[in-house]
């Protein structure tokens, strides 16, 4: 079987690595609609695994746009991210994902035609999620024409994201649907995800469609009922439910993707923000021990201490070497750097959101052998850095998502009987605890986490949006179109973005060959959109 399946993942990455011209020609010779006949349980496996580490990688952990967005992490020098240019140019991510769907429609085809229920249910729950990545990053998108080259459709339209979105949640109701009359057999050893658990399949698709339903829920005229309807069914409640598959050693395309190259030059350039960082310090959150690695060469103003060297032991066995410099401005590189230090006396120090080129205002950092090396900012922990460990996950969705949107949905009266403070801390305390973490008794009880019953609405979403925003930590994907969606956490104005010359972008632009080989109905597409095929164009989930 894992070769079988070793086999066809390797079909799948090989047309991935395709250039965008060439996937373009694929699909106008018809070569992208190719799937030879197999197995429900190879196809099972095949497409919860693509799916997975594609997804992941579009997260953070492999293509960095989306997380230094979300302010996860900031480039450690010279970095378009920061400052959103990335989006200033066309972005072909959406033929990492239209490769996997290709396979999970033609999927859907076979098993349909096989009478097999339990299997086409699985198949439309990864179908809705990968088109749903598409869309929201992108806004309009050919849902209905695309790949559909055997069917003689080579220039496919673009379906507008309004009625992209109602079949995206209709595929979820008829999953479950079918997934609770289904009586084919789900082979456990091939499902890597539920090991053949149909409850938790069930609840995967119903929680997913209330991720979608709250996402649009200021532009769907029966929201409201279909998300109270949606809360009242069977959800993900508990870290075992969670939709998510782990890496493993051995073959590298397996791997953490963070890990591919050790400690190196990519490892070392993108770094833990310093909004990420303060957020966990002012909750006294274990995760920033989990995360972030202490500072090798950290700040201290007490002369004595210079040369100092402390050992640090994180709770998952990593150990670390860090010693202490005094700020002695008698020395000449110091004095210069010294304006610039913002994070001294202590162990974690993140990299300010949206510095470009000033190499040296990172944290007053001076003595470095390349752009690539800052003493004075923390690195992501060993365990990001590890090719594989229990708690790195390829993660589709989890519990404390869940309950972070049944929280939201509580504040803004959807669900209006529910207990918004509940649903916040059952999510805070499965967020931490899926990263092998137990929060204090005492947590809630501190401003920081504490939550405002009879505060505003206003002030229980921004402390629902600042944990749900650490529970979706290298989650990229959801991180933004949930920020972009709320404006929550208020970090857009952080650091260096706080001159406001750098605008929050709104989604990507279309691939070139888009532009180049389906200019009809690419013309069509963006005459839609309030500021053409630009970042700044709001698409319908926004109006």
């Amino acid at each position: 079987m894992k070769k079988q399946i070793s086999f066809l993942l390797l079909s799948v990455l090989f047309l991935a690595a395709c250039t965008k011209s060439q996937l373009r020609e694929d699909e106008l010779l018809q070569k992208r609609d190719a799937l030879e006949s197999a197995t429900p349980s190879l196809l099972l496996s095949s497409i919860i695994q693509q799916t997975a580490y594609a997804y992941q990688a579009e997260g953070g952990v492999s293509n960095k746009t989306l997380a230094v967005t979300v302010q996860y992490m900031q480039g450690n020098r010279s970095s378009d991210d920061n400052i959103y240019k990335s989006y200033t140019k066309p972005k072909s991510d959406l033929y990492g994902l239209t490769t996997t769907i290709k396979l999970i429609q033609a999927s859907i085809d076979q098993v349909h035609a096989e009478g097999l229920k339990n299997h086409e249910g699985i198949f439309l729950i990864f179908k809705s999620l990968a088109w749903s990545t598409l869309t929201d990053l992108y806004g309009d998108i050919y849902y209905t024409e695309g790949l559909r080259g055997r069917d003689g459709i080579l220039f496919p339209k673009f379906d507008d994201q309004k009625d992209i979105y109602p079949a995206l949640i209709q595929n979820l109701k008829d999953a479950t649907q079918l997934l609770t009359v289904g009586t084919d057999a789900i082979d456990a050893s091939a499902d890597i995800l539920y090991a053949g658990n149909k409850t938790k399949w069930i609840k995967f698709a119903n929680s997913l469609r209330l991720r979608l339903l709250m996402r649009a829920s200021k532009n769907l005229s029966n929201a409201s009922a279909e998300i109270a309807a949606v809360a009242a069914l069977p959800l993900m409640s508990a870290v075992a439910e969670n939709a998510s598959i782990p890496y493993i050693t051995g073959d590298r395309s397996y791997n953490w993707p963070m890990s591919l190259d050790g400690y190196s030059d990519n490892f070392q350039i993108f770094r833990p923000s310093k909004t990420l960082v303060d957020s966990l310090k002012a909750l006294n959150d274990g995760r920033l021990q989990v995360w972030v690695s202490p500072v090798e060469k950290p700040w201290t103003n007490v002369k004595a201490d210079n040369g100092k060297v402390t050992a640090t032991t994180d709770p998952n066995g990593y150990t670390y070497s860090s010693t202490w410099e005094y700020i002695d401005r008698t020395n000449s590189g110091i004095k210069g750097a010294a304006k610039f230090i913002v994070d001294s006396l202590t162990l974690y120090a993140g990299y300010t959101a949206g510095m470009y080129e000033n190499v040296l205002a990172a944290n007053g950092s001076y003595d470095f052998p390349t752009t690539i090396f800052n003493y004075k900012i923390s690195k992501f922990s060993k365990l990001l850095n590890d090719k594989a460990h229990n708690l790195l996950r390829a993660c589709f969705m989890q519990a404390d998502e869940v309950q972070f949107l049944l929280a939201e949905a509580a504040v803004a009266g959807y669900i209006p009987s529910a207990n918004a403070e509940t649903y916040y801390k059952t999510g805070v305390t499965l967020a931490t605890s899926r990263w092998g973490v137990t929060i204090p008794s005492n947590y809630f009880d501190s401003p920081a986490a504490k939550f405002p019953a009879s505060g505003t609405n206003n002030q229980k979403m921004a402390k629902i949006a600042l944990q749900k925003w650490l529970g979706l930590f290298l989650m990229g994907v959801e991180a933004y179109a949930d920020h972009r969606r709320t404006r929550l956490p208020a970090f857009e104005l952080n650091g260096e973005l706080s001159n406001g010359l750098h605008a929050f972008p709104l989604r990507f632009r279309y691939p070139e060959s888009e532009m180049n080989n389906n200019s009809a109905n690419y013309n069509a597409a963006i005459a839609k959109l309030d500021q053409g095929d630009t970042e700044y164009s709001k698409m319908w989930l926004l109006k």
